[in-house]
């Protein structure tokens, strides 16, 4: 070659170089996926590719929370055991909790603040507990409210940890902050006219949501205890979800209704009718898409423009019942749909086919089931009192992740084309052979 050429094929190759290296730096990354020496790791005596370990207590399982990454994952028991347990989602082959703290009466609701730092829990023995995630023992809420009167169902807390929201069987809500101080003391308190089962809260605490047996759904804003509005459904109204922003909010009814609302007005933006009560809704972070089950033994997606279902899938058991109402639960974008079904299975599913990517069989009804913003981690609780942490292989994006190989080829290529060119630009230059 003539030195000319020599030099600008060894820029070129220079060039191919240091892009291939930096290409590295632009791919996106999900971190909250473990690398597959870790996972092999998880996986040691598991019986299925997706299980990362398992947890037995004494006692059935009655509630499952998951921080947004998934590192820190809550647990809650009831009967005779009644506890609420702390895990953190390193690698393990012989899970055990952080900590676990014993109430007094059944833990019926747990819930964990998005960063993990804040467990909110609330029993049969009325009492209100918020805990906080360091390591002590014993183990002792940060403080324990007792509204007195009757049984806890609920508890949600505000992704931030700011606000609680708890509901009772007398129809009682509470809204609550973390940094209440001595005389404990609730934000304001409201009765509704039936047994509350499920309530919601937004990302920031603004708007709360209250499904009621009463027949009626109700909407808040924390500054005040009178509702913004309140619908009849025409039925019991089992279960609640909100968006993260508060904009949206879905219901499941007794009626076999499923109901999504604007945050601006008690009129449904769309109505559908299943063929069995609803116990069992969620929504993504920003509304677009809605996941529901009953006791109709289906499982129905949607989206927020439409009240006909993108598709459904029938399972052989019903996804929820009165008692246990939320067994679906949606990663942040609604990519990916976890379901706890009474036939012993987890389901994961995406959220453009109706064929669950896979399910895991379990020893016993699935009570409780949550997912990680991202997808990647599902947790799920039920009647053989094991509590059970999933694995979601996510694939890269595509258009994101070029393989290192594939980039070699293309720039090689290039550079293969640009030698043609400057053949062709300047045919004094001669290649020798």
């Amino acid at each position: 070659m003539t030195k000319r050429l020599k030099n600008i094929n060894r820029f070129l190759l220079i060039f191919v170089f240091y892009i291939s290296i930096l290409s590295g730096f632009f791919v996106k990354v999900n971190t909250s996926i473990i690398n597959s020496n870790e996972k092999e790791l998880l996986k040691l005596g598991a019986p299925s590719n997706n299980l990362l370990w398992n947890y037995t207590c004494s006692e059935d399982i009655r509630s499952v929370s998951i921080s947004a990454d998934g590192s820190l994952i809550t647990a809650s028991t009831y009967s005779g055991d009644s506890r609420v347990y702390l895990f953190d989602n390193i690698i393990s082959t012989s899970k055990t909790p952080l900590w676990n703290y014993t109430a007094s009466n059944s833990v019926y609701s747990t819930d964990i603040s998005a960063d993990g730092n804040y467990i909110v829990a609330v029993d049969d023995d009325q009492h209100i507990f918020l805990l906080n995630n360091s390591i002590t023992d014993p183990k002792q809420p940060i403080w324990d409210f007792y509204p007195t009167g009757s049984l806890m169902n609920d508890v949600r807390i505000s992704a931030d940890g700011n606000y609680i929201i708890a509901a009772a069987s007398d129809g009682t809500i509470f809204l609550l902050n973390k940094s209440i101080t001595s005389p404990k003391t609730e934000m304001w308190n409201y009765t509704t006219g039936g047994n509350v089962w499920s309530v919601a809260i937004s990302a920031d605490g603004t708007y709360i949501a209250v499904a009621s047996h009463d027949n009626h759904l109700y909407l808040f804003n924390k500054a005040s205890s009178t509702p913004l509005w309140n619908y009849t459904a025409g039925g019991f109204v089992h279960s609640v979800a909100i968006s993260a922003d508060g904009n949206y909010i879905v219901a499941g009814t007794g009626s076999s209704k499923v109901h999504l609302f604007a945050r601006s007005s008690s009129t449904p933006l769309w109505t559908y009718s299943t063929d069995g009560p609803v116990y069992a809704v969620a929504v993504s972070s920003n509304g677009n898409y809605i996941i529901t089950g009953g006791l109709d033994d289906t499982v129905y997606l949607f989206e927020k423009s439409s009240s006909t279902p993108l598709w459904n899938y029938t399972g052989t058991a019903q996804f929820g019942d009165s008692d246990f109402p939320r067994c679906v639960a949606l990663s942040e974008d609604g990519n990916y749909i976890a379901a706890g079904s009474r036939d012993n299975f987890i389901y994961l599913f995406k959220k453009s086919s109706s064929i669950p990517l896979w399910n895991y069989t379990t020893g016993g009804d699935i009570n409780c089931i949550a997912i990680s913003e991202d997808g990647a981690y599902i947790v799920a609780g039920g009647m053989d009192m094991q509590i059970y942490l999933l694995y979601n292989e996510i694939p890269s994006d595509a258009a994101q992740n070029i393989p290192f190989t594939n980039m070699i080829v293309l720039f090689a290529v290039a550079a293969a084309l640009i030698t043609i060119l400057i053949k062709k630009t300047h045919p004094k230059i001669k290649i020798k052979n």
